[in-house]
C-alpha cells in the first residue's frame, strides 16, 4: 500500500531515499487531475505529499521548474526544507552523491538533470509580481487557504510547459497545480468554493477557460490517512480535541469546511440546515 518509486540516477536508486506514500497520498500522486486539492483535517500529510511529489518528479524530468510556496518564508524554512522529513533530509542521499545541490541563499535544490525545486513564499499580493516572468511546470501551494485568490490565480497563470521536453508518459500530468490545505483562514471562502462546493470527493472535472481550463480534483484527507503520524504521536488528536472551539475542532479534527470560526453560527449541520434545492 506504499509507493516506493526505484528510478535509477547513474547506478543510485531512488529507492534509498525515505520517499514512501500512505494510499490517499498515492491517489494524489497518481491522479489523471491536473489542478488538485488535497487535504482538510490537520495531520492528513499534505506537506510531505508535496515534497515526495516535487523530488519524484524532478528526478523523472530533466529541466522541470517546481515551485512549492508558503505565505512567509519562516513558514517556508520550518515546514519544508528542515526537520526528519523535511528536504534536507530527504534529499541528503542525492546531496550525498552529488546528484543534488542546496543553495541556500536562493531556497533551490538543483538536480543533475538540470530540474530545479524553488522554496518560496508570497506574503503580499504585491509580492506576486517577483514571480511575473517564472515558468513554472509544477505549481505546490501549501495551506492555499493562507493565500487570497488573486495570487492563487496570478501564480497559476505562470504554469506553463514552454520548450520543456516532457517523457510521454507525464504528457497528461504536466503542467500542474497540487495544493495542500485545512479550512479556515483568510482564503477558506474561495477555496471552498472553488474546489469542495464545486466537486464531489475524488470527481475530476475539466474547469471552463475562465475558470484556468484545467482538470480540477477535490482529494480529502483526515488523520486517518497518515498512520505514520497515529503511530509516533497517538496523543495528537486529543491535542487537536482540545483546541477549545467547537468549530475549529470540527474544522481540524474532521476536515469540516463548513463549520469554521465566525461563519454563520457555531452550531451548524449539514444534515439540519441544508434542504434540496
Amino acid at each position: 500500500k506504499q509507493i516506493k518509486p526505484c528510478h535509477c540516477v547513474h547506478g543510485f536508486f531512488m529507492s534509498d531515499i525515505n520517499i514512501k506514500l500512505h494510499p490517499r497520498q498515492g491517489e494524489a500522486l497518481l491522479s489523471d487531475a491536473t489542478e488538485i486539492l488535497y487535504g482538510g483535517a490537520a495531520g492528513g500529510g499534505k506537506s510531505h505529499l508535496m515534497r515526495v511529489m516535487a523530488i519524484i518528479m524532478a528526478v523523472a524530468v530533466a529541466g522541470l521548474q517546481i515551485y512549492i510556496f508558503r505565505r512567509t518564508s519562516p513558514d517556508l524554512i520550518k515546514n519544508h526544507l528542515n526537520g526528519p522529513s523535511g528536504f534536507l533530509t530527504l534529499l541528503n542521499p542525492l546531496i550525498k552523491s552529488g546528484h543534488c545541490k542546496f543553495n541556500g541563499k536562493d531556497n533551490t535544490f538543483k538536480f543533475w538533470n538540470g530540474a530545479i525545486i524553488w522554496l518560496c513564499h508570497c506574503q503580499h499580493e504585491k509580492d506576486m509580481y517577483n514571480y511575473q516572468g517564472a515558468e513554472i511546470h509544477v505549481l505546490l501551494m501549501d495551506e492555499l487557504t493562507h493565500f487570497t485568490e488573486t495570487i492563487y490565480k496570478f501564480l497559476r497563470g505562470r504554469v506553463r510547459l514552454g520548450g520543456l521536453q516532457v517523457p510521454e508518459q507525464y504528457k497528461n500530468k504536466l503542467p500542474m497545480v497540487l495544493c495542500g490545505s485545512n479550512p479556515g483562514n483568510i482564503g477558506h471562502v474561495w477555496v471552498k468554493a472553488a474546489w469542495v462546493d464545486k466537486l464531489k470527493p475524488m470527481e475530476i472535472k475539466r474547469m471552463s477557460k475562465k475558470d484556468g481550463g484545467m482538470l480540477r480534483q477535490y482529494i480529502p484527507a483526515k488523520l486517518n490517512d497518515n498512520p505514520t503520524l497515529l503511530e509516533n504521536d497517538p496523543d495528537y488528536a486529543d491535542r487537536l480535541a482540545g483546541l477549545g472551539s467547537e468549530t475549529l475542532v470540527a474544522a481540524m479534527l474532521d476536515g469540516s469546511w463548513d463549520i469554521v470560526d465566525g461563519a454563520y453560527f457555531d452550531e451548524f449541520d449539514r444534515d439540519i440546515h441544508v434542504m434540496k434545492p
